[in-house]
């Protein structure tokens, strides 16, 4: 027993780091994933209208799970904003074209004020850096255009 209590334990600490993805294999997976998503995210965007983004949330959110560290907090900022104005058009029985050209009649207060800083948000300094920084590494390390 005591000749295999240490096999046993080195087993265990190599265990953890042979299953553990390495930062180049991380990238690697992610730069596959944004090549392989990038033409339908250009395609949707281009053909899809105000509506757009919020439909192509579950691919963004797939590709944020895949990121490298270094660009989660990217990701989290866009995502949040995305989901941000998702919701409030949600609560308030609208969709993205309905404020296209402007809010709709017939919402209360709370609803503007919400669905406006919802806007306020997708539109801000933070979440047009955290976009740029995401597709500036997209670009460098990829070698693709993503958003």
């Amino acid at each position: 027993m005591r000749r295999l209590l240490p096999a046993l334990l080195a087993a265990l600490l190599v265990l953890p780091t042979g299953c553990a993805q390495s930062k180049e294999e991380a990238r690697d997976a992610y730069c596959k994933k944004v090549k392989a998503e990038s033409e339908s995210i250009t395609r949707k965007v281009d053909e899809g209208g105000a509506g757009a983004a919020l439909d192509l949330l579950p691919t963004l959110e797939g590709l944020a799970e895949e990121s490298p560290d270094d660009l989660k907090d990217e990701w989290q900022t866009y995502l949040n904003a995305l989901r941000g104005w998702r919701d409030a058009l949600d609560d308030a029985g609208l969709e993205p074209e309905d404020v296209a050209k402007g809010l709709p009649k017939g919402l209360s207060r709370e609803e503007r004020q919400r669905v406006l800083g919802a806007i306020s948000v997708v539109q801000g300094d933070d979440v047009k850096a955290a976009s740029e920084g995401i597709e500036q590494q997209a670009l460098d390390v990829c070698g693709t255009s993503l958003l």
